[in-house]
């Protein structure tokens, strides 16, 4: 995490500075407290804090809270995209988690800047006062994208305040130790909330708020023919998908070989699934391709076997094949990412 530390006064400065050389950040202070390394704070305070506010992902300010809520108010966007603000009284008793505390990740880094000066941590939200899992905090250790997100208050107040709560999970996905304590056997006509650990897609049976935690373990291996359209390669992906009832959010990145690099469409379905496009060589490709079905077309045309299925493999770390299609000069392979030990 890139952190600022940002302070006024000149106690407050060499507390920065304390602070800074703990946690490696950037020092912020005014010129005439400025100490080697340190950048000096010139100008209106608000303009100031407004221009580096995005630039970090962790901002520490060592004065007095209100200050910093008068300062942030005008570049404050929501939870998951303004970066996390901890508050250091220039004592250096308190160190409190003010805004971002689970997706910015505030609390984390109140509890080390606490740990560096011998500060109380100060910390708010209410499943961490009340014990209860996060489920933004899991998704974001995890990498795990929140679906159904308008919901994401209902299901956290249901943790919050002791109800039932159904976690549902694909047999094959990683599992996490903090949810063990949280998954139960009860009817779903029972239930307050549902959270969804999985790739496929969920079709809601009962009117009760819901989030789905989507991770990303599902690499799709192409092999195609030269200059193929976008739109072949979307519309084919999309409708395996669909039959497969499987999420194309769960696409973790497109697999195929090196040979491919300008082909057009298939970086606008990239860029179409938000996801990267790993390469491999010829020679990465024909250490696994005795696993695979040879075709001596393949072989003519671009010096091994086969791709798809090659390149997948190696992109989900040996992992399990789901499906295997061909269609109008595509091949394309669907692999889920081997299970992490």
């Amino acid at each position: 995490m890139r952190i600022a530390i940002i302070a006024l006064t000149k106690n407050a400065s060499k507390l920065a500075n304390e602070i800074g050389q703990k946690l490696k950040g950037d020092v912020y202070v005014k010129e005439k407290y400025a100490v080697s390394g340190n950048y000096a704070i010139e100008g209106d305070f608000v303009e100031f804090v407004h221009k580096i506010f995005s630039k970090y992902e962790g901002l520490v300010f060592v004065m007095a809270t209100g200050i910093v809520v008068r300062a942030i108010a005008g570049v404050v966007k929501d939870k998951f995209t303004d970066p996390a603000v901890v508050v250091v009284d220039e004592k250096g008793r308190f160190a409190i988690s003010l805004l971002s505390g689970h997706v910015g990740g505030a609390n984390r880094l109140a509890l080390e800047v606490a740990s560096a000066i011998g500060a109380q941590p100060v910390i708010t939200t209410a499943t961490d006062v009340e014990g209860v899992i996060s489920l933004d905090v899991i998704a974001k250790d995890y990498g795990y994208q929140i679906e159904n997100i308008e919901d994401l208050k209902k299901v956290s107040a249901a943790l919050v305040n002791g109800e039932n709560v159904r976690f549902v999970f694909d047999e094959d996905v990683e599992e996490i130790p903090l949810l063990k304590d949280y998954v139960k056997n009860d009817d779903d006509g029972e239930v307050d909330a549902f959270v969804y650990v999985t790739d496929k897609e969920i079709k809601k049976l009962l009117e009760k708020p819901y989030v789905i935690l989507r991770p990303k373990n599902i690499v799709i291996g192409l092999g195609c023919k030269k200059g193929i359209a976008f739109e072949d390669l979307r519309t084919f992906v999309s409708e395996t998908f669909k039959n497969l009832n499987l999420s194309l959010k769960s696409i973790k990145s497109i697999a195929t070989i090196d040979i491919k690099k300008e082909e057009k469409g298939i970086h606008q379905l990239a860029e179409f699934l938000k996801v990267p496009v790993v390469f491999y060589t010829k020679e990465d490709l024909k250490k696994v391709e005795n696993k695979f079905p040879i075709s001596d077309f393949v072989f003519h045309t671009v010096g091994v076997g086969s791709v798809a299925r090659p390149s997948a493999y190696l992109s989900s770390d040996g992992g399990k094949e789901i499906a295997y299609l061909k269609k109008d000069g595509i091949t394309l392979a669907i692999y889920k990412s081997r299970k992490k030990d």
